[in-house]
């Protein structure tokens, strides 16, 4: 039996991580109704948070890998190549200010009177 509910609460946890008092809690219902050994009621909430854990970590892992699978697939930019590209546009926008600042001003036409 006590594999049997074992099994029950990992299957329904999925990737969540539960804690030990709500398994703890779920369990003393167990031993209430003689379903289950109040010594094997602490172990469960042990193993069943144990196991959430460890499967909560794995599905981290799979949706990093799943995320990077997509950025190579997608041939976005990484992080660095983005800073590369923001330090080089800063300089072409300086330099292109200073040209700018640099080259000559054309000279003001003169204004003409309608009358003249």
């Amino acid at each position: 039996m006590y594999e049997a509910i074992k099994n029950l609460m990992l299957a329904g946890l999925g990737a969540a991580v539960v804690t030990h008092e709500k398994i703890m809690a779920v369990a003393q219902e167990f031993v209430e109704q003689g379903r289950m050994q109040a010594a094997d009621a602490e172990r469960l909430a042990d193993e069943v948070v144990a196991e959430s854990r460890r499967q909560a970590g794995q599905w981290k892992e799979r949706v990093e890998q799943a995320a990077r699978s997509a950025v190579v697939s997608l041939n976005l930019a990484g992080r660095e190549e983005l800073l590369a590209l923001s330090e080089r546009l800063a300089a072409l926008e300086a330099e292109v200010a200073a040209l700018r600042a640099a080259r000559p001003r054309p000279p003001a036409e003169p204004e003409f009177d309608d009358q003249g």
